[in-house]
């Protein structure tokens, strides 16, 4: 080998790697990290609160059951039917009530309605919560009943 050819050899820089090179690969190495461990993050989350749902499902369609046969809501001699004067004329005190009565666990709000002539929300509802809906009947007045739904939300105390 000629001595000149060793020197050509480390002289040309086409074989040598600039030390910033290596910086733009590991950036993006952890930038894909970063965006890995935040998935992973964001799918136990919605995991979780799936679960909780899961879990309470069967508590909101129980309540939503007992009030729909509560005598403060239903019409007077007939507990399969909830009458929206009652509903509309409840107190502070009277829900108070329900609460005391039905909300051991839960914290609970419910929505009466039956689309498009009627509507009521009775209580106000936390932000995260698991609803149940069950269907009723609704006496509107002395001649109107239409059919509609029940939907109670719960949360914990």
């Amino acid at each position: 080998m000629k001595a000149g050819g060793s020197r050509l050899f480390t002289r040309d820089e086409r074989g040598i790697v600039e030390p910033n090179s290596d910086m733009l690969a590991m950036a993006l190495t952890v930038v894909g990290f970063i965006l890995f461990i935040s998935l992973v993050a964001h799918t136990y989350q919605v995991y979780h609160e799936k679960t909780y749902i899961v879990e309470h499902y069967r508590d909101a369609a129980s309540l939503a059951g007992l009030l729909r046969n509560d005598p403060l809501l239903t019409a007077p001699n007939r507990p399969d039917l909830m009458d929206a004067s009652r509903i509309e004329s409840l107190t502070p005190a009277d829900i108070q009530g329900l609460k005391d009565r039905y909300g051991t666990r839960y914290d609970f709000s419910f929505k009466v309605e039956a689309p498009p002539s009627y509507s009521k929300v009775v209580g106000t509802a936390g932000d995260m919560g698991v609803s149940a809906s069950v269907p009723v009947t609704i006496r509107l007045n002395e001649i109107d009943e239409l059919p509609g739904a029940l939907t109670v939300k719960i949360w914990e105390k």
